[in-house]
């Protein structure tokens, strides 16, 4: 080209053309890379969201332990007193000797600490051979009787001397428990009647008169 010659200007058709077809490359540019872009997206964070997945599992199955690990599973002791009575007095001084059957129906041991009456100033816990006992544990789903000639009570320093068909009221404290009444004829075990415990719980805690 000399410069003679003449340059031609584009006009706006060929400029519009121009730019209409760069504009479609570049579209194609696009999604060819989105596409690419989002499969490697894909490609690297797969992984992570499957350990994400496993550790959300450990962490349910943890927790989900450690509240069965949190609940109990042992049942607090439930106690019965059965048939209890006591042998009429030898000697107006006493001692007075009561028997009866302890039950524990429940999950867990228990321990006799301690009984009282208003009729005596002391009640041991004592031995077949006169020893005795601090206390005595009850086992679970087990009974202990009270029975004469092996352990029993023994009513002292008597405030009044029981005769035949009097009823006694124990008070027997326990480890779990706590205190629990119970009404004691003077005599067989099987002569105690409503109409006797009715009488005994008007004067709870406290003499009967006579």
């Amino acid at each position: 080209m000399t410069s003679d010659d003449a340059v031609e200007e584009p006009d706006a058709a060929d400029l519009a053309a121009l730019e209409a077809e760069a504009a479609a490359l570049e579209a194609r540019a696009a999604l060819r890379g989105g596409l690419l872009g989002a499969r490697r997206a894909l490609l690297v964070q797969g992984p992570l969201v499957a350990l994400l997945a496993c550790l959300l599992l450990l962490v349910g199955h943890g927790s989900r332990g450690a509240a069965s690990a949190a609940t109990p599973s042992t049942a607090p002791a439930k106690l019965a007193l059965l048939s209890p009575y006591l042998d009429p007095p030898g000697q107006a001084s006493g001692p007075v000797d009561a028997y009866l059957t302890l039950r524990n129906g429940g999950g867990s041991a228990d321990r006799l600490l301690d009984v009282t009456t208003p009729w005596a100033t002391t009640v041991r816990l004592v031995s077949g051979s006169g020893q005795s006992q601090p206390w005595i544990t009850i086992a679970a789903g087990s009974s202990l009787t009270l029975r004469p000639g092996g352990l029993h009570l023994e009513l002292t320093g008597l405030r009044r001397t029981p005769k035949l068909h009097d009823v006694i009221q124990l008070d027997l404290t326990f480890a779990q428990s706590g205190t629990v009444h119970v009404f004691a004829p003077v005599g067989p075990a099987g002569s105690l009647t409503v109409e006797d415990v009715m009488h005994a719980m008007d004067h709870m805690d406290r003499l009967p008169p006579q």
